[in-house]
Order: structure tokens, then C-alpha cells, then sequence
């Protein structure tokens, strides 16, 4: 009877502890090293952390997650969580050597200092807070900053070019958002329901079709003829429609 006593209590603690773990938020080690080579970005620097992608991190969500160097050098980054005092970690990075700073010439040691720091910086969208990879981009997730132009290679600052967009990669709060983590302008997307034409002279045969790729316009995309079965290519032409130049 006594080692039954301190039996149940024990195994209500563990089943108790165990649904305490698996509520708890969490941040996969992808998404994670993910946030590292953001925060690392955006210092002008470029790095590979050493974490493992399959390993998951619970207690703190992405973005809480507040990341810093340690001793005095990004070769090894400090992870910390707004609210939670005891979510800590460290990991190294792997970082890769810097490009070699050309030299100036003659006219430009001749420039005064300001005019040579006149156009150091511009305005580009940066996320007025985190997304998700997947995530469309809306007026209201971006704000313009001043940022270096060291940093801001691929930067947007023409609304229009980023709207609707869905972005590669998750980002967070801060974060410059830049061409590569944009989803390209897909017209056609792999699954979907499509038109297949096939023009000859001033005649047009249309057929609806299964494209079975993604495609951006000119772009060369297999598609199968619903009736037929056949397996076709051909050419993005517009939002859900490709042309081709085989028989369908």
C-alpha cells in the first residue's frame, strides 16, 4: 500500500509535466537558425549556425526570441526569450570571409567626407513585425527605415513591387525585406486548373488543362489536357493560361 501511495502521485506528476512540455510553445531549430542568419544580415555579415534543423526549442515563441553576440564577436550568438528569464542558448556560426574593400582612386580621396557619406544610406520597407514563411505581404506589415546601402542590396521601396507577394522565407520584426524573400510571380502554380491554347493561323483551340508546375509568364511549364490525358508543354501567357505550340 505504501509504494502504491507514492506510485500514483508519481505517475500524475509525469503525465502532468509531459502535457506541460507539449503546450508549451516551441521554435523548430530550422526556423531558428533561420532568425540567426536574419539577425546576422542585418549587420552586414553572412554565417551558417551551427544548429540542428530537426531539434525543437520550447518555452519562447520566434518571436520573442531576442538574439545577440557574445564576447564581443557574431562567431557566437546568444539567444534569449522576452518573458522567459530561464530560455537561454548559444550556438556558433560558421561565418564566411568578407569581400575585399576596393581601393579608392585619386578623385574620390579628393571628395570631402560628407560628400562622400551624402548617399551612405537610403529608405527601404523593413517588417513592422514578424511573418511567416508563406505569409502575404500587406501595406500594413511594412514601414520605410533608413538603412545602410552596405545592407540594402535587394531592398524594396516601391510599395507596389512587394504587394501580394509571398514571402520564401520567415521573417521577424525589423528584418529588410529584399528580392530573394519574395516567392517569384507565379501566374501558373503546380495543381491548378488552367487553359491550354493552341493558335494556328487565326485559329484558336482552347482546352482546360492540369498545370503540373509553377511558371512566372514565359515561362516553359508541363501541363496534361483534362480530356485527352496527354502530357503537354508550352508557355505561361497569363494568369492561368499557357499556349503551346504542339497539337492538344
Amino acid at each position: 500500500m505504501v509504494a502504491l501511495r507514492i506510485l500514483i502521485p508519481t505517475v500524475i506528476w509525469c503525465a502532468l509535466s509531459t502535457q506541460s512540455i507539449a503546450s508549451q510553445e516551441r521554435v523548430s531549430g530550422s526556423n531558428l537558425a533561420d532568425l540567426v542568419i536574419q539577425r546576422i544580415n542585418e549587420e552586414g555579415l553572412s554565417a551558417h549556425p551551427v544548429i540542428r534543423k530537426d531539434r525543437f526549442f520550447y518555452g519562447c515563441r520566434s518571436d520573442n526570441i531576442i538574439i545577440s553576440k557574445r564576447y564581443k564577436s557574431w562567431k557566437t550568438v546568444k539567444l534569449t526569450c522576452r518573458g522567459n528569464e530561464l530560455w537561454s542558448y548559444s550556438f556558433r556560426n560558421r561565418m564566411e570571409k568578407a569581400a575585399s574593400i576596393p581601393i579608392e582612386k585619386s578623385e574620390d580621396l579628393q571628395k570631402k567626407p560628407n560628400d562622400r557619406n551624402l548617399n551612405s544610406t537610403k529608405k527601404v520597407f523593413v517588417m513592422k513585425h514578424s511573418k511567416f514563411k508563406g505569409d502575404r505581404i500587406e501595406k500594413s506589415d511594412l514601414v520605410l527605415s533608413e538603412k545602410k546601402k552596405t545592407i540594402s542590396n535587394g531592398a524594396f521601396n516601391d510599395l507596389q513591387s512587394v504587394l501580394g507577394k509571398t514571402l520564401k522565407k520567415s521573417l521577424r520584426k525589423g528584418s529588410i525585406l529584399k528580392a530573394t524573400h519574395l516567392n517569384p510571380d507565379w501566374l501558373v502554380y503546380k495543381n491548378q486548373r488552367i487553359i491550354i491554347e493552341h493558335s494556328i493561323g487565326a485559329i484558336s483551340v482552347k482546352v482546360e488543362g492540369i498545370a503540373l508546375s509553377n511558371g512566372a509568364k514565359g515561362d516553359r511549364v508541363l501541363a496534361k489536357n483534362i480530356s485527352s490525358n496527354k502530357i503537354i508543354e508550352g508557355f505561361v501567357k497569363g494568369t492561368k493560361k499557357i499556349t503551346v505550340f504542339n497539337k492538344i
